[in-house]
């Protein structure tokens, strides 16, 4: 029992206990981790391939920095058993920490920010959204950023902590458009011609398959000093708001050029918002 004794205090066979040690912790770490994120990321009715790009996005992260702090910890504890003073090195490292630390604020609310991205799936690769900084298709997701192509074909890196608000076109399925038209317009008029349009957009041949329901025309929404600002609500299929807000642009400008909406601004200027003015 002794020589056993004598064999596991000596230095040479607690270095490869404490690698071993690691090894197995690693291991152990890395089967909880993907069943925890695996749970984490788990949203019933999401396409599986999606599902798998979060979980290899967080995880890729989450796993080399527990994992590297595992081994941080197993090679002090082997230098240690080899009769080296560690006590300085440890108080350097404390210090270059800390400083590292410090200048890494923006990169550590980044990481935080993505955390959050990926498990409320904000967004996806593929989808088309408005970060507010940029708009367009996401290509990639990491844990601290995104990547995003906007429809001038640029590419952006968009840190998440950078993000304030995330508008996810490809999951909408309703969306508002206003028009605006003379104040003196009769309103039975602009009710029949928005009837009109919202007719023609639901038979339009470019819009076929993408809309959800019938458009419906809501009717005035507010009153402003020279115009009116009608209102027309229509359910699309996630992905498609951009080619249905299109086609319905084409068709109101025909409208404001035959004469059938009469546009409060000279040049047949069509506001639709939220997107600003869009000359005819």
């Amino acid at each position: 029992m002794d020589t056993l004794n004598d064999l596991v205090q000596s230095p040479p066979v607690r270095i490869v206990l404490i690698l071993l040690s690691a090894w197995v912790v690693t291991l152990i770490l890395r089967a909880v981790l993907r069943r925890t994120l695996r749970r984490t990321f788990d949203i019933p009715g999401m396409d599986p391939s999606r599902a798998e790009a979060r979980q290899r996005a967080a995880g890729a992260a989450i796993r080399s920095a527990l994992v590297g702090t595992i081994w941080t910890i197993a090679v002090i504890t082997v230098v240690s058993e080899m009769g080296v003073n560690i006590g300085a090195f440890v108080a350097a490292a404390t210090i270059i920490g800390g400083a590292v630390a410090f200048g890494a604020q923006q990169v550590m609310r980044d990481i935080l920010s993505g955390f959050f991205v990926l498990t409320e799936d904000q967004f996806g690769v593929g989808d088309d959204v408005d970060l507010g900084v940029v708009t367009g298709v996401v290509e990639r997701v990491t844990l601290r950023s995104a990547r995003i192509r906007d429809y001038t074909g640029l590419i952006w890196y968009v840190p998440h902590g950078s993000v304030t608000r995330v508008a996810n076109v490809s999951k909408a399925v309703s969306a508002v458009i206003d028009l605006e038209v003379l104040r003196t317009m009769d309103r039975a008029v602009l009710d029949d011609v928005a009837t009109s349009l919202c007719r023609a957009l639901a038979e339009h041949p470019d819009v076929e398959g993408m809309l959800a329901g019938e458009p419906v025309a809501v009717g005035v929404i507010d009153v402003r000093d020279d115009r009116l600002i009608y209102r027309l609500r229509v359910a699309v299929h996630p992905g498609r708001y951009y080619a249905v807000r299109s086609c319905w642009r084409l068709l109101a400008l025909a409208a404001f050029d035959d004469g059938r909406l009469h546009a409060p601004l000279p040049a047949n200027v069509l506001r639709i918002r939220p997107d600003g003015p869009t000359p005819a």
